[in-house]
């Protein structure tokens, strides 16, 4: 074991995390969901997110516009009627205070029969009968003809048929077709309103089409002032009629009571009686008087009443007049579909916001040596780079030597660099990388790592130990005869195993496909046996593990190793997938010679340009930025 290697890392490797108790696979260090979002991090989450929040805003803003423009336009008319004041001057005194009196004529105005009585007049109106369709339906509704209505029921979970009965009830306004004119609909689009604390009422009818919201307002005001005056002129011929014959019995009554006062006078007169039954005869007599002289003020009050009510008839006027009728409306009454999109767009740029903290929030990927070290608890050597499609006419490794200042070149030469990979005081080591995952980048970097290495004089051996799916000499662009297996279970030596790779200056020891269980190579001391003798051969042994979670070879192959390269995709990886997958590695052996050494991490296939977005501040800036500015002169 490389003991300067190990002093060399100890500076930069992260305190040993304390596990809450001996089965938990939590690290305490793991804040990822409890730190909160300061400002800055804010402002660049909202710049990261910002084609969604703008998609978001301008969908929404057009989806409301567009629902704006189905609605049709609505006109509103409006037409005034006055109330006249009291005649009276007691009731002219008290005119402040006659509020009760306005409010009972709006809610005359606003009354089912007054209402059916307009739709049952706009039926015959030749002008209304050929408007537009949305009016030309006229439909008078009587209480004969309604339907039978249900009571519904109060129960917490109704019956099928129940919520079918009040969908009916619900949908029926909606999906009834054409429009109808009736009481409901009068009710629906009439305001009856008094204007401040005048004596003014304003009729106002709302309709998408002009001329009925013309008509209909007019109409409304015209037939109750037409019906305020008839019900005066009914009231007083009504009136009349009662006086009339109330004025005849009257009349029959005083002349019943003046005879009856004259034959009991003649018969006092004709008649000798007692002093007592002179004084009873005068008390009676006199009861007669009192009745008939009652009775004679009656008569004269309801002739005085009488007439009274012929000089009102003659002069009868409604109460109330029309100040001034509905004009046809030029303009819509309904909001403007074109003020729905500023409000729209605040409001949808409101929710895309919140919706990219919610995205942001539940996404689980690493993304930064910070992320790293606080959910993983080990150490991050580096990011290396994705390159762009454009670029991948050749294999990653051959960046190192084509493009040497490209990204990615500069990401491995960091990572060779900060873990002093290419120290000429330590001996030879066994380097080990794994992923959680598949499909993560491991193989890739376990070549352009071995290639770095080499073309720094290295004698590098690149191992291919993934049993499920060598891909080794599918990057170096070689086939496999035999491999690592025949040498532990056919007793072939290395050297009639070993390709070398001339080009590239290092040796390959491929994986041959064969179906065995891996574990048989790990029986016994062969494994370890071997790479004994490779680190005699060569200054670096880089082995391509298969992932920790797709097998249980790993974490012996681990075990092993000097040093453990865990990879993890940039964004990709679920932090508690690389959390359990460390905490395997992690577990202690038996032997206590097969205990873990250091374990350091990668991040690999970074987004150059959204790392940068993340303003961590990290290498991934420079190198997103990295050949754009021109050279400095000397």
């Amino acid at each position: 074991m490389n003991i300067h290697w190990d002093l060399t890392t100890e500076e930069t490797k992260p305190p040993v995390p304390v596990r809450k108790n001996a089965s938990s696979a939590r690290w305490t260090t793991d804040r990822s969901t409890a730190d909160p979002l300061h400002f800055l991090e804010l402002v660049n989450l909202l710049l990261r997110r910002k084609r969604l929040i703008l998609t978001m805003a301008l969908c929404g803003a057009m989806l409301v516009f567009t629902v704006g423009l189905l609605m049709p336009p609505k006109y509103t008319a409006k037409a005034q009627i006055a109330i006249d004041p009291p005649s009276s001057s007691t009731q002219a005194a008290a005119l402040p205070k006659d509020e009760g009196s306005i409010e009972t004529h709006v809610t005359i105005l606003l009354a089912r029969d007054h209402l059916q009585h307009v739709a049952d007049n706009l039926q015959e109106d030749p002008q209304l009968q050929t408007a537009a369709p949305a009016v030309r339906r006229i439909e008078t509704e009587r209480v004969a003809d309604r339907e039978p209505r249900h009571a519904t029921s109060a129960r917490w979970l109704p019956s099928p048929w129940e919520l079918a009965h009040r969908l009916r009830i619900w949908v029926r306004g909606v999906s009834s077709g054409e429009p109808t004119l009736n009481v409901d609909e009068l009710e629906r689009h009439l305001r009856v309103n008094q204007e401040g604390r005048s004596r003014v009422i304003t009729v106002s009818y709302t309709s998408t089409d002009p001329d009925a919201a013309r008509t209909i307002a007019n109409r409304i005001a015209e037939l109750y002032v037409e019906g305020q005056g008839e019900q005066k002129r009914a009231y007083t011929s009504s009136e009349l009629t009662r006086l009339d014959s109330r004025i005849a019995d009257v009349k029959i009554e005083v002349e019943r009571s003046s005879t009856a006062v004259q034959a009991f006078m003649r018969q006092r007169l004709d008649a000798a009686k007692q002093a007592s039954t002179t004084r009873e005869s005068d008390q009676h007599l006199q009861e007669l008087e009192r009745q008939a002289v009652a009775k004679g003020q009656l008569y004269r009050t309801l002739l005085r009443r009488q007439q009274e009510i012929r000089d009102l008839q003659e002069n009868i006027t409604s109460g109330a007049y029309i100040l001034s009728l509905a004009a046809t409306p030029d303009r819509p009454s309904s909001p403007n579909p074109f003020l729905f999109i500023l409000p729209a767009l605040i409001v949808f740029l409101i929710c895309g916001s919140l919706l990219a903290v919610i995205l942001e929030s539940l996404d689980r990927g690493l993304r930064s040596e910070k992320e790293i070290n606080t959910a993983l608890g080990v150490s991050c050597l580096g990011l290396v780079p994705q390159v762009a499609e454009m670029d991948r006419t050749r294999r990653l490794h051959q960046h190192l030597e084509t493009n040497p200042f490209a990204a990615y070149a500069e990401a491995i030469r960091s990572i060779v660099a900060t873990g002093h990979l290419a120290s000429p005081f330590h001996p030879s080591k066994v380097i080990l990388i794994t992923s959680s995952l598949p499909a993560e980048g491991k193989t890739t970097l376990a070549v352009s790592l071995s290639v770095c290495l080499a073309r720094l004089g290295q004698r590098v051996l690149l191992v291919d130990l993934d049993f499920k799916h060598p891909s080794i000499l599918r990057e170096l662009g070689g086939e496999a005869g035999q491999g690592i297996v025949d040498i532990l279970l056919k007793n072939r030596t290395p050297a009639d195993v070993i390709q070398s790779i001339p080009k590239l200056g290092l040796d390959c020891l491929p994986m041959s496909r064969s179906s065995f269980d891996p574990l048989i190579l790990f029986d016994g001391d062969k494994m370890p046996r071997l790479l004994r003798q490779l680190r005699r051969n060569y200054d670096y042994v880089i082995i391509d593990s298969p992932p920790v979670l797709g097998s249980t070879e790993t974490r012996l192959l681990a075990a092993m190793a000097d040093e453990n390269l865990f990879v993890v995709k940039w964004g990709s990886t679920p932090r508690e997938l690389a959390q359990n997958a460390l905490d395997l590695l992690r577990r202690p052996n038996r032997a206590q010679a097969q205990q873990l050494r250091h374990v350091s991490a990668l991040i690999s296939q970074v987004d150059l340009k959204k790392q940068s977005s993340y303003g961590y501040g990290y290498t991934g800036e420079y190198f997103s930025n990295y050949g754009k500015a021109s050279p400095a002169p000397d």
